[in-house]
């Protein structure tokens, strides 16, 4: 029966030991805490990368695929005309596309 005690108490402080450890330690709950938004802010930004990947991606394969897309934005980019074709550029600066 005394052994049984003993053991209630060392388990006990044990536990004490470990709550002390999660809670009031440097590497405890305040650092898991801290670690938990870095890793949140690194999930957000892993998803807008693999967003633009894909929006690049897209991109990539209809500049290989689609010749008339290939062709407009040669034309709005480079300012390339098709034969017969009138460039007008407005003067006034709000109605100029910003590149």
């Amino acid at each position: 029966m005394h052994w049984i005690r003993l053991l209630c108490l060392l388990l006990l402080l044990l536990n004490g030991f470990l709550v002390w450890k999660i809670l009031a330690h440097e590497q405890g709950w305040d650092s898991y805490q801290e670690l938990r938004n870095r890793r949140d802010v690194l999930v957000t930004q892993i998803a807008a990368t693999e967003e633009i990947n894909l929006d690049l991606s897209r991109e990539i394969r209809r500049l290989t695929t689609d010749h008339e897309y290939v062709a407009s934005v040669v034309r709005v980019e480079m300012h390339y005309l098709r034969p017969n074709e009138v460039l007008y550029i407005p003067q006034n600066e709000t109605f100029r596309r910003l590149p």
